[in-house]
């Protein structure tokens, strides 16, 4: 048994999730204001428009990182790991895990892009790593 906090799917989050485990990043997308918005929310930031959902490429910058030492429920064992703000290409901010450039590789303005691991199943469903431009 798991002592991880349950991860709580939505209606709304629903589509993203699903995505995640086919390792696509999903955005939602207001075409009305051509702009994209992440997490996910039942209506737009920006108009009125019914909100669509888009494959995101899944690179962007690093614009904050932090070293984690008080980890979430389950992630106790990880301490202390590495967490980043990404500005994705398609402009929304995600946060997530930091995998692979180690302690003093983080670089703010870095280039990243999404990480699967290598099965379904992990402690994570994905992280950010350095990378070198979009494939």
């Amino acid at each position: 048994m798991s002592n991880k906090a349950p991860l709580i799917i939505t209606d709304t989050s629903r589509p993203f999730w699903e995505a995640i485990a086919r390792r696509e990043l999903l955005l939602q997308y207001d075409a009305g204001a051509d702009r994209y918005q992440f997490y996910p929310r039942p209506i737009s930031l920006h108009t009125t428009e019914q909100l669509q959902w888009r494959k995101a490429s899944g690179y962007g910058v690093l614009i904050a990182a932090t070293r984690t030492h008080f980890a979430a429920a389950g992630f106790a064992d990880r301490i202390p790991y590495w967490e980043g703000l990404i500005k994705l290409d398609e402009g929304p901010r995600i946060f997530a895990p930091l995998g692979g450039a180690g302690e003093d590789g983080w670089q703010l303005g870095m280039r990243m892009r999404i990480a699967w691991p290598e099965k379904n199943g992990e402690d994570h469903p994905f992280w950010f790593e350095a990378a070198s431009g979009p494939a």
